[in-house]
């Protein structure tokens, strides 16, 4: 088993962006049995919830992992001013929010991403 150290930045920036990729999958997936028991609105929020996560963690592991990064913690700043931003104008301008369901999908962004990922880098 290898430590961090012998990843390249491109390696993690791929191990990422397939674990990103991974959880949208699943809440593509989910969404299905979610639309059929909450209805059409609950599955599209549901999906919406983790691409609110998951697209501010791929724009900030891009940012993160090119030459010109600003510093981590504006960066990470930026990552959750983007999903506050995204998740407001949800609300805003969803004629049936389902907030149970967008929030759900979040929830499912947060904690699946980083258990894939470390499931990547073990393999």
């Amino acid at each position: 088993m290898g430590s961090m150290g012998d990843y390249s930045s491109k390696q993690l920036a791929q191990q990422l962006a397939l674990a990103l990729g991974a959880t949208v999958g699943l809440a593509i997936g989910l969404s299905v049995p979610i639309a059929l028991f909450l209805g059409k609105a609950g599955g599209v929020a549901f999906v919406v919830g983790s691409l609110i996560i998951a697209a501010p963690q791929a724009w900030l592991a891009i940012s993160l992992f090119s030459r010109f990064s600003a510093a981590p913690t504006l960066l990470g700043i930026g990552k959750f001013s983007i999903s506050a931003v995204l998740f407001a104008v949800w609300f805003s301008k969803a004629s049936e929010p389902s907030p149970g369901a967008l929030f759900a999908g979040a929830i499912l962004a947060l904690l699946v991403t980083p258990g894939i990922y470390y499931w990547q880098g073990r393999r």
